[in-house]
């Protein structure tokens, strides 16, 4: 919804502002923004920012009274809404309250904490595990501490190291990227033969390759295969994103690496608790000496409240269905893959594999806008990609598939945009 925005603020906007400016400049108080926002408005390009009523943990939603079918929601698992994982909750909130009353470091960390990042790792078959109160707040904290000096001494006289990050990976670990005083450079979306050459050239001993292990606009998977083979050759460390692969790919979910065979190469993998599990949180799962050198250097987790504890009693009760949710996962990927098929029969271009996110390729910011409108005119959610999350000519439709979603319902999706891909001439 708010890549709808992004055409006419890149032209209407800036040539606006570029004049006003110009003849006025700009007041740096409130009246900056409120300027902003009153041209915006004006112009109708405030995005509708849709309330629901109720939960918005099943494929059905309620919008002012009105049923609607999601194709937009992260809950791929459906455990958004799972009875027992509410009973815990409740059962933790009894227990440890709201809150934990501070960070980790200073009276924060509790047994129940504790006892989960074992767990997570040893589902995840790795040594330690360390939770955030978000992923987001995870890649943060994590990567610039992955490729900086030590922050408080320095015992080996050593110089930031080097970052490299896939073109098409997630705003998180951009921004964790952007926070590093280590050199950056971006590769071209998984391809191999620019990261080799950007490996080859560069001379820091410390090197970092970061790529998310399913990519969340494109639906695809890392060539996580031949990052490992490069990382090898080339001394480097590398960190996998799998918010998008946990709890869906591999033997009992255990993420994207697991499904390529390369878990045991993997040096870091980060994940979200928003997605499988359909809760809040973030972690990242590597051997103890990375994790507990985290522990005291990552600011988002030295200086920001964990996961709140009641939340952590549901995140284990989570964990168990997640791991014994074979039935859960095989679901969800026939969901998508019926679409995914279905959708090119139809005519359409569709991106992706092998994930819970099919991509309808548009390829026009105006037929883009055009079949989101239509969709929610129809009574279906599914968001509009557009710049600046997605290059100009690669706008699409992202649906993402639940496993609760029927048959039925998926069957509703294919009808309404046979009838939207005719109409617009897509198909």
């Amino acid at each position: 919804m708010f890549g709808d925005l992004a055409n006419f603020m890149l032209n209407k906007i800036l040539k606006f502002f570029n004049r006003i400016g110009k003849e006025t400049g700009f007041d740096k108080g409130t009246n900056y923004f409120k300027t902003y926002l009153d041209f915006i408005r004006k112009e109708d390009l405030y995005p509708a920012i849709y309330t629901i009523d109720g939960p918005s943990s099943s494929p059905e939603i309620i919008i002012n009274g009105k049923k609607y079918l999601t194709f937009s929601s992260n809950n791929y698992l459906g455990l958004a809404g799972d009875y027992r994982i509410k009973q815990a909750v409740i059962k933790g909130i009894e227990k440890y309250g709201v809150g934990s009353g501070s960070t980790r470091l200073l009276s924060g960390t509790l047994d129940v904490q504790v006892e989960f990042e074992k767990k997570l790792a040893q589902f995840l078959d790795c040594e330690d595990s360390i939770t955030f109160s978000s992923g987001f707040l995870a890649n943060v904290g994590v990567i610039r501490m992955l490729a900086d000096p030590f922050p408080y001494f320095t015992l080996f006289n050593e110089k930031p190291g080097i970052i490299i990050s896939d073109a098409l990976n997630h705003a998180s670990i951009i921004d964790g990227v952007r926070l590093a005083s280590a050199e950056r450079t971006v590769y071209k979306h998984s391809d191999m033969g620019e990261l080799e050459r950007i490996l080859k050239a560069s001379r820091q001993k410390r090197k970092l390759i970061l790529t998310d292990g399913v990519f969340s606009m494109d639906g695809d998977l890392a060539k996580l295969k031949e990052i490992a083979e490069l990382a090898k050759i080339y001394n480097a460390l590398i960190m996998v994103d799998d918010a998008h692969g946990t709890g869906i790919l591999g033997a009992k979910g255990a993420g994207t690496a697991h499904h390529l065979g390369v878990a045991k190469n993997i040096d870091l993998a980060m994940g979200s608790f928003t997605k499988a599990f359909g809760s809040i949180g973030g972690f990242v799962v590597a051997n103890k000496s990375i994790t507990d050198y985290l522990r005291i250097t990552a600011r988002s987790y030295i200086f920001s409240d964990p996961i709140i504890p009641a939340i952590v009693v549901g995140l284990i009760e989570a964990l168990k269905i997640v791991e014994n949710g074979d039935h859960l996962r095989q679901q969800v990927l026939t969901n998508a893959e019926y679409l995914r098929s279905n959708l090119k029969k139809l005519g359409f271009t569709v991106l992706g594999q092998e994930s819970t996110i099919v991509p309808l390729f548009i390829g026009s910011e105006e037929k883009a806008i055009k079949f989101y409108s239509a969709l929610v005119d129809n009574n279906i959610l599914a968001p509009c990609i557009r710049r600046p999350a997605v290059p100009e000519g690669k706008e699409r439709i992202r649906f993402s598939l639940m496993a609760t979603h029927t048959r039925e319902q998926v069957d509703i999706l294919l009808n309404v945009s046979s009838d939207i891909g005719k109409k617009f001439n897509l198909i």
